[in-house]
């Protein structure tokens, strides 16, 4: 004799085959992200950009721990007439959650934001929209660029990178993320600040293309 099956039995059947499939993919998620070095060491990258000189800077221990990662750089750059931009990257192929926004770190700091709107950037793969910050500290203004990257993929959009990083470690497609920051001083010339940040920060995501190549 053949019992029916009613629907509120079909639904938990639906729901514990939904759970133990996620579980089998965040487990294989999780061993492989025990298991995985990142193939890009960042300090590799290289302190000298055309006619920029880079200078590391230093990191606590504390912040290493905060940003769950060591494989980022701190990095002030310094050209012949003395202007310097600082640069900041820190590169994952396993752990999305080293990347963060970086007005998360302007909390407390006594650093206010003063807008927050888009900038065009050319990567190798076309034209993406680009974080651009204006910030003020003591009277001082600075200008950030900043964008996060997974694979091939650049974007402003920090929800972006992380769906598509997870994406790509859900399928094994080891593609690599990061957050790209560069930041500079407001010149009396503002256009030409941010267009020499603009060149700057193209110049950084050429270099790591080439890197992760490599």
């Amino acid at each position: 004799m053949v019992r029916s099956v009613n629907k509120s039995t079909v639904g938990y059947i639906a729901v514990v085959a939904a759970l133990s499939i996620t579980s089998v993919f965040s487990f294989g998620l999780y061993s492989r992200q025990r298991e995985a070095v990142d193939s890009v060491e960042i300090k590799d990258f290289p302190h000298t950009i055309r006619d920029w000189e880079g200078e590391d800077l230093d990191i606590t221990e504390n912040e290493y721990r905060i940003l769950e990662t060591r494989n980022l750089i701190v990095r002030e750059y310094k050209n012949d007439r003395d202007e310097k931009i600082y640069l900041f990257i820190i590169y994952s192929e396993t752990n999305r959650s080293v990347f963060h926004p970086p007005e998360v770190c302007l909390i407390g700091s006594g650093v206010n934001m003063v807008e927050k709107i888009y900038e065009d950037i050319k990567s190798p793969y076309g034209v993406f929209k680009c974080n651009k910050l204006y910030l003020e500290k003591k009277g001082a203004r600075d200008i950030s660029l900043y964008c996060y990257k997974t694979g091939r993929t650049y974007t402003f959009n920090y929800y972006l990178q992380q769906a598509l990083f997870t994406i790509n470690q859900l399928f094994a497609k080891n593609k690599g993320g990061a957050t790209i920051k560069v930041s500079t001083r407001v010149s009396d010339n503002e256009e030409e600040t941010l267009e020499t940040l603009k060149s700057f920060m193209e110049e950084v995501i050429v270099i790591m293309e080439n890197m992760r190549k490599g």
